[in-house]
């Protein structure tokens, strides 16, 4: 099984796939390219991953025509993985990169980016998302993928001590099985 190591993340690193806002302020810029499309805010749940040291992904999705956005309700620590498109249209996943988003941290993909469906770390958590539908198959597009695992030991150095709250909640590395 192919494996990738998630890194904290950054809004150097996430730029290629979107935006990232990770202090108390910052704007985000939705992006709409159907004039019949129509902004929904929905109330989503993730859930946690399978293994405490890691995660295996075998879905992508993208949106065409829209930006996507998640602002995380009362979610803990959350993981993202992005692929760039390949020259077919399909997912580049020699390109898969997978971030680690700390706690309370807002982000939103360009339209067109491949990405795995969010997965928190920790607890399962609730996130409000933003999107443009107007009903058609384009609001939404799958692919699957040969599994990936994601190991996750960022999380631990993304969230060590904090100076005023303590030690950060860890999670233990554990090898991923199939």
């Amino acid at each position: 099984m192919h494996e990738i190591v998630a890194s904290p993340i950054s809004a150097r690193a996430f730029a290629p796939f979107g935006d990232v806002l990770i202090d108390d302020t910052g704007a985000l810029a939705p992006w709409n390219g159907r004039p019949e499309a129509h902004g929904v805010l929905e109330k989503l749940v993730a859930c946690q991953p399978a293994h405490a040291g890691g995660h295996v992904m075998q879905l992508l999705e993208r949106h065409r025509h829209s930006t996507q956005a998640f602002f995380p309700l009362d979610a803990n620590a959350y993981l993202v993985a992005t692929a760039p498109t390949a020259p077919d249209g399909k997912p580049h996943l020699d390109g898969l990169v997978a971030f680690v988003v700390p706690p309370g941290s807002v982000i939103q993909y360009r339209p067109d980016v491949w990405h795995a469906p969010l997965t928190t770390l920790g607890a399962d958590g609730r996130f409000a998302m933003h999107i443009f539908k107007d009903g058609s198959e384009a609001d939404c597009e799958f692919f699957q993928i040969p599994p990936i695992a994601v190991r996750l030991e960022a999380a631990q150095r993304a969230h060590g001590p904090h100076p005023t709250s303590g030690p950060a909640q860890t999670f233990p590395i554990n090898p991923i099985k199939e």
